[in-house]
């Protein structure tokens, strides 16, 4: 876990930004239990079962797991399969938080000051 620490800096201060713009509290209420039964997103991340999670039993996809562990409140996991997500997403778009679609609308830019003395 100690070397996803900075990551998780970076996705704190993205939270923060998120948070204030109420998008977690859209997606998740803060929860991390919810699914979205009609895209199939889970937890508090809303971690899509299309390409990172199985749906099944069996742990599956990109992120080895199912989704299942998305939604209890053990957020490391969630942590590995975000930090996974933002990493296929920088390789593909040159930003990984384009992952997650309310980003373009509430946090595109630098938002290292929400994180600001955390590290």
């Amino acid at each position: 876990m100690a070397n996803l620490i900075p990551f998780v800096f970076v996705i704190l201060s993205v939270t923060f930004c998120l948070s204030e713009g109420k998008v977690f509290e859209h997606e998740s209420r803060y929860d991390t239990s919810p699914i979205n039964h009609v895209t199939g997103d889970h937890g508090i991340f809303q971690i899509s079962q299309i390409y990172w999670c199985s749906n099944d039993n069996r742990p599956g996809k990109a992120c080895k797991t199912t989704c299942d562990k998305f939604r209890d409140e053990h957020l490391d996991d969630d942590i590995r399969c975000i930090k996974k997500i933002y990493e296929e997403h920088q390789r593909l778009s040159g930003n990984g938080f384009n992952a997650w679609t309310v980003y373009t609308k509430y946090c595109a830019g630098d938002n290292s000051h929400y994180a600001k003395g955390c590290y």
